[in-house]
């Protein structure tokens, strides 16, 4: 045991860090004993040792300490109480430590105070070890507070409460962290059901780390998606679950955007009848709509990863990658026709190809659209076959119109020269050659407005049933006994409205040209059935109406046509037979009567397969009209009425002067409309009819009698014309039941016509 003297204690041997003293201080002595140091064991100090009062060594302390520790140990000597005080020591060399001074009073038999005993404890060490782990605990929480997601430390072997939360997970769930300790996830999360829960907490006790989505419920009630990724962490023995919350709100928008977007996508590329593809390098595709796949009969399942190599026939697939290696060198959009044949089917497309890119710009493949116009580029076909037959049609109703003109007037004079000649006269012959071209070339004229859809027309409402079994017997006289004639006619046929003797020479016209196709025995055949045309057939063919139809058809089995010649079958003066056997205006006839009565006609033919033409005519109900009696007096007699005679051919209107005035009538002559019209104001007397043509220069016919009707409400009229698609009855630009006559005309027909119009009632 040592005693030590105030000006010792410098020397203080507890200098070292971890180290202790023990030391005892009699109260009433003042003597204060050092016992040892900390690695001693501790002994009592020995009687008479020397003795050194504590407040002796005030000096060793730290100046901002001593105050307070003189303060603390007084209080205590004065209350017979323990102390423990802290305080900073002093040593010599500069330098301080941190101190623990702890004391406890001892007391004799008789309850006074003896000594102090205690010990100094060095705690500079442990002080720096529990300031550097604050400052690691506050560092810690600080980056734990501005995660940007909720931290959630749970006990796993207690319902995995919540032990500790971060900042960020009160602020999502507007919870404060003491709300929140104590609590299990089900406090704001009840998408998870209890069963999961007790899933997810075996999951950690088995050292799983997973991650799962959920939602999340606020305090206000309102809830967020989260996406939660969960750790088992071990500590102290025990295993602890950490969960971090992250709100993915934004990235779900994202998502949802993003499906928005894939799905809009998908509804353009799936709502388009075109083909929409990617391919990549090898050609392969990698993409392709539904339209796409069935254009080349499959699914998309088996189009994608395979090139058009593995889907086409080799001839179509070369052409289409020779195609894609040009843009995919070239790096240049192009657009294009493409000619497919799969399955057997040729079809058309029209394609865009373009580069596809990467990021960087460099080419990784190409994408594409094609369009099928096999269907539109069949539609152009037949629209510039339709313009050039209206064209066609158009010049031959034109050249029809004049030539009719001069017709009547040579048949007409004719006429009037051969019944002026007596019987023995030699040049009666002559006239009669002339009559007689003269009315064959009348017979082109009215194939030529047949085709022009400018004939007049005088339809009825009939059954083509009665009407063909009455053409049988001129029909089998006309193809020979060679060829079997077969007609098939539908019992249950309706009526169509149409101009019988044009129905029959049509008819004929197709029978013809039938027995020609048939070189030796064959059969042809007469088909008549109700049809109806739905909006998918009237789509295909532009030119007909949907609605219900009356079907005449008449096939043959001799040689057909190959498609060169069936686009040109109906054009006037297109014939494939030999020179001088056929003029080549029969089937054109054909087509302008189907045409003019608001029908359709359809051709399929193979150059050894035969030929068949549908005639699709209008069906209506039956009006129960009656046919128009038959005329069975000839006999023409003339009249003293005044006729206004209005024609813009000058020679036809001399002579329909010439024959009126034969037969007794007073004429009063105009060459157009208004000139009709001024010399009707002019003429005072009575004017018992007007014979007009329909087409003239700055007032037509039909104008004309509206005007001179209103004038003159007696006013009897007959119209003429060699080309008027108006005069076809019903609908017409003259109105149903009005009196024409057709150009050219003989004298005799013209002065029938006048005087039946005079007298009708």
């Amino acid at each position: 045991m040592r005693t030590h003297a105030v000006e010792e204690y410098p020397r203080f041997p507890w200098e070292s860090a971890g180290r202790a003293g023990s030391w005892s201080w009699n109260v009433s002595t003042k003597t204060f004993v050092l016992w040892g140091r900390g690695d001693d064991r501790p002994r009592r100090a020995e009687p008479g040792a020397g003795a050194t009062a504590p407040d002796a060594t005030r000096w060793r302390i730290h100046p901002q300490h001593e105050q307070r520790y003189l303060e603390q140990v007084a209080a205590a000597v004065r209350e017979r109480t323990d102390w423990d005080i802290e305080y900073r020591l002093l040593l010599p060399n500069g330098t301080t430590r941190d101190i623990q001074s702890i004391a406890h009073p001892v007391f004799d038999t008789r309850g006074s105070l003896v000594e102090y005993v205690g010990m100094e404890i060095d705690t500079t060490e442990r002080k720096r070890t529990d300031e550097a782990l604050r400052e690691s605990e506050a560092r810690f929480r600080t980056f734990v507070d501005h995660a940007a997601d909720g931290f959630f430390l749970h006990d796993n072997e207690d319902q995995g409460r919540i032990l500790d939360v971060n900042r960020r997970a009160c602020e999502s769930l507007g919870f404060t962290r003491e709300e929140l300790i104590g609590k299990t996830a089900m406090a704001f999360d009840n998408w998870l059901t209890p069963a999961q829960l007790m899933r997810i907490g075996e999951r950690v006790i088995a050292g799983e780390e997973f991650a799962f989505e959920t939602r999340h419920i606020r305090k206000d009630g309102s809830d967020f998606p989260v996406e939660i990724n969960i750790r088992p962490i071990f500590h102290g023995g025990r295993r602890w679950g950490l969960s971090l919350a992250r709100d993915i709100t934004e990235r779900k928008q994202a998502e949802r955007a993003l499906n928005e977007s894939h799905d809009l996508l998908r509804a353009v590329t799936e709502g388009t009848p075109d083909a929409i593809y990617a391919k990549d390098l090898q050609y392969r595709y990698r993409m392709i709509n539904s339209a796409g796949a069935r254009f080349l009969g499959k699914a998309v399942v088996d189009v994608l990863g395979k090139d058009d190599g593995e889907l086409l026939e080799p001839a179509a697939a070369q052409a289409i990658r020779e195609r894609d290696l040009r843009i995919l060198v070239t790096g240049q959009t192009e657009t294009f026709e493409e000619t497919v044949t799969t399955r057997g089917a040729t079809r058309i497309f029209l394609s865009t190809k373009a580069p596809y890119r990467d990021r960087q710009g460099n080419v990784i493949g190409l994408v594409g659209i094609s369009r099928d116009v096999t269907d539109m580029k069949r539609l152009e076909a037949d629209f510039r076959q339709a313009q050039k037959m209206d064209a066609v049609g158009r010049l031959a109703g034109g050249i029809a119109h004049d030539f009719n003109n001069l017709l009547s007037v040579i048949i007409g004079y004719s006429e009037l020269l051969f019944n002026q000649l007596g019987p023995d006269d030699d040049k009666r012959s002559l006239i009669y050659e002339v009559q007689k071209a003269g009315e064959r070339a009348a017979g082109l004229t009215r194939q030529l407005l047949a085709f022009s859809r400018k004939q007049v027309l005088k339809p009825q409402v009939i059954s083509l049933n009665p009407l063909l079994a009455d053409m049988n017997r001129m029909l089998r006289r006309l193809i020979g006994e060679d060829i079997a004639l077969v007609e098939v006619l539908d019992p249950e046929l309706g009526m169509a409205r149409l101009d019988p003797g044009q129905f029959e020479q049509a008819v004929i016209n197709l029978a013809v040209n039938a027995r020609d196709a048939m070189k030796e025995a064959g059969r042809l055949t007469l088909e008549t059935r109700n049809a109806r045309v739905d909006e998918l057939y009237a789509e295909q063919h532009p030119e007909v109406r949907p609605g219900e139809y009356v079907v005449v058809t008449v096939s043959d089995t001799g040689h057909g046509m190959d498609e060169a010649t069936r686009v040109r079958i109906f054009e006037p003066f297109f014939t494939t037979k030999e020179p001088g056997k056929g003029t080549g205006l029969g089937l054109a006839m054909v087509y302008g009567f189907v045409k003019q009565s608001d029908g359709h006609i359809e051709v399929q033919s193979q150059p050894t397969g035969g030929t068949s033409f549908r005639l699709f005519l209008p069906r209506v109900a039956d009006t129960g009209a009656a046919l128009p009696p038959a005329v069975t007096d000839f006999r023409v007699t003339g009249g003293q009425e005044t006729i206004l005679l209005v024609e813009d051919e000058e020679a036809l209107r001399t002579l329909i002067r010439e024959v009126l005035q034969s037969y007794g009538y007073t004429v009063l002559e105009a060459r157009d409309g208004e000139d009709g019209l001024w010399m009707a104001r002019q003429y005072t007397g009575p004017i018992h009819a007007l014979l007009t043509d329909l087409v003239m220069p700055r007032m037509g016919g039909r104008q004309l009698a509206e005007q001179l009707s209103r004038q003159r409400p007696n006013l009897r009229v007959l119209f003429m014309s060699g080309h008027s698609e108006t005069a076809s009855l019903p609908g017409g630009d003259i109105a149903p039941g009005a009196a024409f006559v057709h150009k050219p005309f003989s004298p005799l027909a013209l002065a029938r016509e006048v005087r039946h119009v005079l007298d009708a009632p």
